[in-house]
């Protein structure tokens, strides 16, 4: 009688194994529970469902900056042209260099050399934010510079100079910067109209100024991926030097 009683269960189970067997979400799609126009949107559990494979987010290789309006745009101008201590700063030491080198040396004729030379500076640094910034108001880029989220002074040098001549569109993808390049060189090929037009030329000249004003960028884009570690820094040493004062010479 066992062995009656254990060919009816070994039958009972092949039977069963014969039968199609539903999974949890087939069987709630077949009985109406779990249809596709049910789902609510921001859930966080439809993904995991419906995809048979999760996609894997792509971390970007710099941090998004947050679009900009026709207001913020405006005012990002008037900061880079008008209020930025460090391109003041910057224009000074060009102006300096110039000086030094004697260009152009038809300037020093008079006790204005440094001024005239510190003048050109600015108008080649109003020119390029006008046309830059312009020009990316007009294509929907951003002018300003995406810090990279990547580890390394090597990486994060190679990102600086790789945005001296691309940027991030809209979409996050990377495309060549056109409105900073032909900012660089448009000012410098304008800024020949006010220096000695017998010994300036836009298409010698100009370019060879286009070119310095990519160095330019590419100084700037550096000082402004490591400025952060730098400020760091030097609160760290500011901190360390206020805790543990010098002694003095009646110690």
């Amino acid at each position: 009688m066992m062995l009656g009683v254990t060919a009816e269960m070994v039958a009972g189970a092949q039977a069963l194994a014969a039968e199609p067997v539903l999974v949890a979400s087939e069987s709630m799609t077949q009985s109406g529970l779990f249809l596709p126009e049910l789902l609510v949107p921001g859930l966080g559990l439809t993904p995991s469902i419906s995809e048979a494979v999760p996609s894997v987010p792509v971390k970007p290789a710099a941090v998004p900056n947050p679009r900009l309006t026709v207001s913020d745009r405006f005012t990002l101008f008037w900061n880079d042209t008008y209020a930025s201590p460090g391109a003041f700063a910057g224009l000074s030491v060009g102006a300096l260099v110039d000086q030094v080198s004697h260009t152009p040396a038809k300037w020093d004729g008079d006790g204005s050399a440094y001024t005239r030379r510190f003048a050109s500076e600015y108008g080649q640094l109003a020119a390029r934010n006008v046309i830059h910034e312009g020009l990316d108001g007009l294509t929907g880029l951003d002018p300003r510079y995406s810090v990279c989220r990547c580890n390394g002074k090597l990486r994060r040098s190679a990102h600086a100079v790789e945005m001296t001549f691309t940027t991030y569109r809209q979409d996050g993808r990377l495309t060549l910067d056109m409105p900073q390049i032909a900012g660089a060189y448009g000012s410098g090929m304008v800024s020949t109209y006010w220096y000695p037009h017998r010994l300036y030329n836009p298409l010698v000249q100009g370019v060879q100024f286009g070119h310095e004003q990519m160095g330019e960028i590419m100084v700037g884009n550096l000082v402004k991926e490591f400025a952060p570690d730098l400020h760091r820094a030097l609160h760290l040493h500011a901190i360390a030097a206020h805790s543990h004062p010098r002694p003095s010479d009646d110690d």
